[in-house]
């Protein structure tokens, strides 16, 4: 199959997006497949297009046995809603005439989307290029956006909705990356015929379990301290702040340190309301290159994957929760729905009611009382993950859907 893959988000930037998209691209293209990928230039979350690719229009360039094509990108730091809206139509246009004169004639087209704007632009370039659309849902948008308050406009949340509707209908496939996500969706109406469940994974190969004790550890003066983690974006969604309000409640564990990882639009407050505090138990590091992730997850004691409260986030499955498991680590979840099922089907950690400091700290205590069991949550992750959440498995089950989707048989 030829296969054309739209994404906004793509290595060498980080995140959930960027590493499906990219080992699902390396492992079709592994199968034997003709895989191109259609990006912008990288600059998330820091809004930096690398010296390489400035005053650029476009690159191509050659990347594990498939294309990968890049065009130009309004840059923009992950701060501003209105600036990330922009950088999103801005890819959308530079994109849309990528694929039209960069690209090859597909058999299928990939629309891995958010941003909202993928979406949009996959349907675009599957009427030019006369190739069907699988519409990859990662996020449900705009509602997520409505939910977590970064669109009020009424009238602007009814055209996105159209225009959600309008690709939900017109997709010969949809992806979705959480059962409960499948169901929100279909629930309002949707053919569930064309629906598909294909979950985000891991590649355990690189992410799997390590020693403690490590170059990470004791390049930070870890040494002696228990290391509680958070690893990812800092935005509206993880809701950080409660983070800090444990590390309140852990004052008096001197030997406890708290570590979030990472950048996104809330890190400047977070470290103004940490300095305000007097917060001498959180430590703030940027983000780290996907090579040194399985080392850091290492160096730390536990893992937290925090989310806001809201209906939205009991359907949301943070990509995190596998690359912890994969490395052994466990787990403290604040969240409800289908990730806190994963975790507690896995064995894998402790699950606390979302934004709720007292219980993210009596949770951390517990492991902090006893490291044997936190070892064993760890290992029972990584059991759970081998079986069920590898990318490998994933990226072929994705290539069954298409294969269908190309050939008109059923999948």
């Amino acid at each position: 199959m030829k296969i054309l893959l739209l994404t906004q988000y793509f290595p060498p930037e980080f995140g959930a997006a960027a590493a499906r998209n990219s080992e699902h691209a390396k492992l079709w293209a592994e199968a034997g497949h003709d895989v191109e990928v259609c990006t912008g230039f990288p600059n998330y979350p820091a809004g930096v297009v690398p010296r390489e690719y400035s005053g650029r229009l476009y690159a191509c360039e050659l990347r594990d046995g498939y294309r990968v094509n890049r065009t130009w990108i309004f840059a923009t730091p992950n701060r501003s809603v209105l600036k990330r809206g922009l950088a999103s139509l801005s890819f959308c246009a530079s994109a849309l005439l990528g694929g039209l004169f960069l690209c090859r004639r597909p058999d299928v087209i990939i629309a891995s989307s958010g941003p909202f704007f993928v979406g949009p632009l996959g349907y675009l370039l599957s009427v030019f290029k006369r190739a069907p659309l699988v519409f990859e849902v990662r996020d449900i948008l705009p509602q997520q956006a409505v939910d977590v308050g970064m669109i009020r406009n009424r009238i602007l949340v009814r055209v996105l909705q159209a225009v959600e509707a309008f690709l939900y209908r017109r997709a010969a496939r949809v992806i979705t990356v959480a059962e409960a996500s499948m169901r929100s969706i279909v629930a309002r109406g949707f053919d569930a015929s064309k629906f598909r469940v294909i979950e985000n994974g891991v590649n355990e190969d690189l992410f799997k379990p390590g020693p403690s004790d490590n170059d990470f550890r004791k390049e930070h003066g870890w040494q002696g301290k228990f290391v509680a983690m958070y690893v990812g974006a800092h935005g509206v969604s993880q809701g950080l702040l409660t983070l800090l309000e444990t590390a309140e409640e852990l004052r008096d564990r001197t030997d406890l340190l708290i570590v979030l990882v990472g950048d996104g639009a809330d890190k400047p407050a977070l470290i103004a309301h940490a300095e305000e505090r007097g917060l001498a138990n959180v430590e703030f590091l940027p983000p780290q290159p996907k090579e040194r992730m399985p080392e850091l997850y290492a160096a730390a004691d536990l893992c937290f994957v925090p989310l806001r409260k809201g209906d939205y986030f009991t359907i949301n499955i943070p990509s995190k929760i596998f690359e912890i498991m994969a490395c052994g680590r466990p787990i403290i979840l604040g969240a409800t729905g289908q990730a806190r099922d994963i975790v507690e089907r896995a064995g894998a950690g402790l699950c606390v009611a979302p934004e709720d400091a007292r219980a993210y700290a009596e949770a951390v205590r517990t492991l902090y009382r006893d490291r044997v069991s936190g070892l064993a949550m760890g290992e029972k992750g990584r059991a759970h993950v081998l079986e069920h959440f590898t990318r490998r498995q994933k990226a072929m089950r994705y290539l069954k859907v298409l294969e269908s989707v190309v050939s008109g048989k059923s999948d």
